[in-house]
């Protein structure tokens, strides 16, 4: 029920301002009032154009209220089919408990050095190299001999580098895919056997907005982006269907730009185009409301920008006016 109590109070906005201009009385004598101050304006003039202002009105209205309503629905239905149609999430998360035992397993690379987390009570770090199913698997057995089987798991690892395609090296190629995409696979061969038998888990796939709307310079990146996002919906089927857990919940987020290292090479000439960068904590702070939530999905941020998933479904001629606008963009700016 959570699920229909958070998008419902939107859906009634409309349909009280609805109630309001149907109302003959107030509404009317309001427009009416505006109407009369207008010089030259005869009182009946006045009032014919209220009539008619109230007839457009209470359209525009009506037309939100079904609009909202439909966007409600939506809502409902996307929420209960992410999440095996159910209308609860899963009962035997007992937060209290487990996030009083939470301890954290990082995998990277790189050492965090300068990091407050390597300090922290809570957190582990582990240097393993992702794309590499040894050197993952080797990492798995330490994290379950000293922390246990992990029950939420993050696939966050990425790279970008923009690169036009006839410039992309093989070196970088493989780079990507085996980071932004491979790695995954490494990582549930590893932890999803366990959340299986227990039917309860959560993995979630930190994708990007690029896997719906590809980017000049970004061929691979987009590409490697793409394939999580197949990967997450892959996944949500065959923990229902092969495995048998239902309860073991899928996430795929998909941010836009984020101040992070990541965008290093490109970020000034996004701040001179005016373009939204979100802060890290903001994402971190999303993604954590949605394991608390005990409910998967997919998560567009920022979540006014959802328009994007449906990118693909639009008119060809649409999507390439999208493109050749980003595609010019990109070509102004200096190498």
């Amino acid at each position: 029920m959570s699920l229909i109590r958070q998008s419902l109070p939107t859906s009634l906005l409309p349909g009280c301002a609805l109630l309001a201009a149907i109302t003959p009385g107030a509404v009317q004598q309001a427009i009416a009032a505006l109407l009369g101050r207008i010089p030259g304006l005869s009182s009946t003039e006045a009032l014919v154009l209220s009539l008619s202002s109230r007839d457009r009105l209470r359209t525009a209205l009506g037309a939100l209220v079904v609009f909202n309503v439909v966007r409600w629905l939506n809502r409902i239905l996307n929420g209960l089919a992410t999440n095996s149609w159910r209308l609860a999430a899963p009962a035997d998360w007992d937060w209290p408990n487990e996030l009083a035992g939470l301890r954290v397993a990082i995998l990277d690379v790189q050492d965090i050095t300068g990091s407050t987390l390597k300090e922290h009570p809570r957190a582990r770090f582990y240097k393993c190299d992702l794309t590499k199913s040894a050197e993952v698997a080797a990492a798995a057995d330490a994290i379950r001999k000293e922390l246990g089987n992990p029950s939420v798991l993050i696939n966050n690892a990425g790279i970008c580098r923009p690169c036009k395609i006839l410039d992309m090296t093989e070196e970088q190629l493989h780079a990507t895919f085996n980071i932004n995409t491979i790695s995954h696979w490494f990582t549930v061969q590893q932890f999803l056997p366990w959340m299986i038998q227990q039917n309860k888990g959560h993995v979630i796939t930190i994708a990007s907005g690029a896997s719906f709307l590809s980017v000049p310079k970004g061929s691979d990146y987009a590409g490697s982006k793409s394939s999580a996002r197949a990967f997450h919906e892959t996944l949500g089927t065959e923990l229902k269907y092969f495995y048998k857990a239902p309860k073991v919940l899928t996430t795929s987020v998909h941010p836009e730009f984020v101040r992070t290292p990541i965008i290093k090479d490109f970020e000034a000439h996004l701040d001179q185009e005016g373009t939204l960068i979100l802060n890290p904590d903001v994402v971190a702070d999303k993604i954590v409301a949605r394991i608390l939530s005990r409910r998967g999905g997919t998560l567009v941020l920022p979540e006014n920008h959802s328009i994007v998933t449906g990118f693909r479904g639009w008119p060809g001629w649409m999507q390439e006016i999208v493109r050749d606008k980003m595609g010019a963009r990109s070509a102004r700016r200096k190498e």
